[in-house]
């Protein structure tokens, strides 16, 4: 996969990086609870650096995966949720506690749709090039041609990757793109037409990943929704083009 800069990040991002944040809150907090410790004691705070500073490293380092985006940004994730949950699970194999494993139910159900959340995300379209470097072809054997049009400029490329919320582009020539645009494509005889965000971009600013705003239906325009009706109907999926 191409390297990318992700301009604008979901939410989901953030969300993410909060929660494994939480989840070592989780961990401090129930040690503290099972040996009748305060949580705010500085003797206690000194020994929680010394308990789980192994269990610390992977959270942060699986953070820092989020944020860029990485390809094992997912398996980080469920690494670091793991991790918290099985020292949870050991406690209380060592001490029973009700409320503990009431906690530890909600924290594993909270792990599992935010893990189905960020991962349905980081397989949107438009954080996804669906080519890399080192394809042979430059980039894919077929494109379809696309058209950005910004005020009195045009940017021409062609698609590489796309779902029903938006697209990913290879332009013909790099170019720094501004945050809105309006995409065209000429596709069996018709123009599809659609306003968009530009989300991400790679590091040589040839590839482009565009989200789009659902421009309602009109008989005088074709829009994404229908363009992608289309290609499914004419059976073209993306990993097909390669």
């Amino acid at each position: 996969m191409e390297q990318l800069k992700v301009r604008k990040k979901d939410v989901i991002i953030t969300n993410a990086m909060a929660y494994l944040g939480l989840a070592f809150l989780f961990l401090y907090l129930q040690y503290a609870y099972r040996h009748q410790l305060s949580p705010f004691s500085i003797v206690y705070l000194r020994k929680s650096a010394e308990l789980f500073w192994y269990i610390a490293l992977p959270l942060i380092f699986s953070s820092v995966l989020i944020w860029k985006h990485h390809r094992l940004a997912v398996l980080g994730f469920n690494f670091s949720v793991l991790l918290v949950g099985f020292k949870v699970v050991e406690g209380l194999f060592i001490e029973f506690n009700k409320i503990i494993v009431i906690a530890t139910f909600f924290y594993a159900v909270i792990s599992y749709f935010l893990y189905q959340l960020m991962n349905q995300y980081l397989s949107s379209a438009n954080i996804n090039p669906n080519y890399t470097p080192n394809d042979l072809f430059s980039p894919l054997l077929k494109g379809i041609a696309i058209r950005i049009m910004d005020a009195d400029k045009t940017y021409n490329g062609h698609l590489t990757n796309w779902d029903e919320a938006g697209c990913f582009l290879q332009l013909d020539h790099a170019a720094k793109l501004p945050a809105k645009i309006r995409v065209q494509i000429d596709f069996q005889g018709r123009t599809f037409e659609e306003n968009g965000e530009v989300v991400a971009e790679t590091l040589d600013l040839k590839g482009v990943g565009i989200k789009f705003h659902n421009t309602a239906r009109s008989l005088d325009v074709f829009n994404w929704s229908e363009f992608t009706e289309l290609i499914d109907e004419l059976g073209f999926q993306p990993e097909r083009l390669r």
